[in-house]
């Protein structure tokens, strides 16, 4: 968020603004996925088969370059076969592929949880930093809800998906805050 992790009054400001921005943007489609939840799970499962078949082929092709070069690419034609595989799976079944889609989701919100308790410690100094830590703590809460019951059905993702873009929303939002006060005093 900062550049070269400096508190000078040009980089708080500039964090200030990403903040705000990509803060409100998640606040959107937070809510949009909270109001149409079981459309967000399918939504997302969908262009994830997309962004499998892409990743597919584009490792096809790679291949397709390295032998037309001599060499043999095992790596990409396995990559290639997976991705192309899972890609069709998730966009014929796509039951199996929410389901598959909240064990990996329960996976990331674990991560970015994570990730977020660490960052609060990092930009305690920040007001508003409390909402990052906040917003770990509900991240990691999530992932332990959904893990225990990704089996209950599609719309879980979208109300938690939703839910996690709001706090991650609102603490972004209140980060920015805390910059802007935090450049007024530099």
């Amino acid at each position: 968020m900062l550049l070269n992790g400096e508190f000078s009054k040009e980089n708080c400001v500039k964090a200030k603004r990403r903040a705000y921005i990509v803060g409100a943007l998640m606040l959107i489609i937070g809510f949009l996925s909270l109001s149409m939840p079981l459309m967000a799970s399918f939504a997302i499962e969908t262009l994830l088969g997309f962004f499998l078949l892409a990743v597919g082929l584009s490792n096809a092709f790679s291949a397709y370059g390295a032998f037309r070069e001599g060499v043999t690419p095992w790596h990409h034609i396995f990559m290639a076969v997976i991705s192309v595989l899972a890609g069709i799976v998730f966009l014929t079944h796509p039951v199996a592929g929410v389901i598959t889609l909240s064990m990996i989701l329960a996976a990331y919100f674990l991560a970015d949880g994570v990730y977020k308790v660490v960052q609060f410690f990092r930009l305690r100094k920040v007001g508003g930093s409390f909402w990052m830590l906040l917003s770990g703590a509900l991240g990691i809460l999530l992932a332990f809800l959904m893990w225990r019951n990704f089996f209950e059905g599609a719309t879980v993702i979208g109300i938690i998906l939703g839910f996690d873009l709001i706090f991650s929303g609102v603490s972004l939002i209140m980060i920015g805050r805390g910059f802007s006060e935090m450049s007024k005093n530099l």
